[in-house]
């Protein structure tokens, strides 16, 4: 089956960021199941993964803006650290997960952790980031209802392990 807008995948990915730096940071693939056109993914990658089929690889560019897009200085906020429960072990790099206007989940990380104030960033980590993509295909079936209700839950082993953040 190649794969189409209708469907749901999974790979296995690794992303070069030059000056030998990876993600997932250890330099070894990760797998990832996602729906097509979910949101999920770069644009840039989802159209690249059309057509293709199991086992196919593929190692594709992609500009800042076909991936995460810019990072954008208005994400940055400065919060008082009493907004953190005072068991909250805070450092930077850390993820957290709250909600917007809309009650959905969004994510920050920890950029710097001062005295009186948190600094926090909405961005997501490749923002501003010109990528190399090297993937292969490892499942590809047609997306059921269940995929396209749940497409918002992360399966890759960050996420699966406790942890969470934003592709």
């Amino acid at each position: 089956m190649n794969i189409d807008k209708n469907s749901f995948v999974t790979i296995d990915y690794l992303i070069n960021l030059g000056e030998a730096e990876t993600y997932p940071p250890d330099g070894k693939p990760e797998e990832i199941s996602f729906c097509m056109g979910g949101g999920a993914m770069p644009p840039g990658l989802e159209e690249a993964l059309l057509g293709m089929k199991v086992n196919d690889s593929k190692v594709i560019n992609l500009s800042a803006e076909d991936a995460y897009g810019a990072f954008d200085d208005e994400l940055l906020m400065e919060v008082p650290r009493s907004d953190f429960g005072p068991e909250v072990d805070l450092r930077p790099g850390l993820v957290f997960e709250t909600e917007n206007e809309d009650g959905q989940a969004v994510y920050f990380i920890v950029e710097e952790v001062r005295d009186e104030s948190v600094l926090i960033d909405f961005n997501h980590p490749l923002a501003g980031k010109d990528l190399e993509v090297s993937f292969t295909i490892r499942q590809v079936r047609e997306a059921t209802p269940e995929d396209l209700e749940e497409q918002q839950v992360c399966t890759c082993s960050e996420c699966q392990e406790g942890g969470s953040h934003q592709h």
